[in-house]
């Protein structure tokens, strides 16, 4: 018999969820299997990213520092 839990990260395995495990399969051998899932991305936003990223690198004299911008307005709202 195969029962898969599947947790969206390792801190929602709680004791109690253990617990819950070894009365269910009390005294019958079992194997934990633990197998670390990549996150998903749609291949529609791999290329966005690199379309962003060739934009950026092509126009770096465009780009905003946002630090700066958050200061200047900052400022700017000082003074009104």
């Amino acid at each position: 018999m195969n029962t898969i839990f599947h947790f969206e990260s390792a801190q929602e395995i709680t004791p109690t969820i253990i617990d819950v495990i070894k009365q269910a399969y009390e005294g019958r051998p079992v194997s934990l299997y633990i197998r670390e899932e990549e996150p998903f991305v749609p291949e529609w936003q791999k290329e966005e990213v690199r379309r962003r990223d060739a934009m950026m690198k092509n126009n770096s004299d465009y780009l905003l520092d946002c630090e700066m911008v958050i200061d200047e307005l900052e400022r700017e709202l000082e003074m009104a």
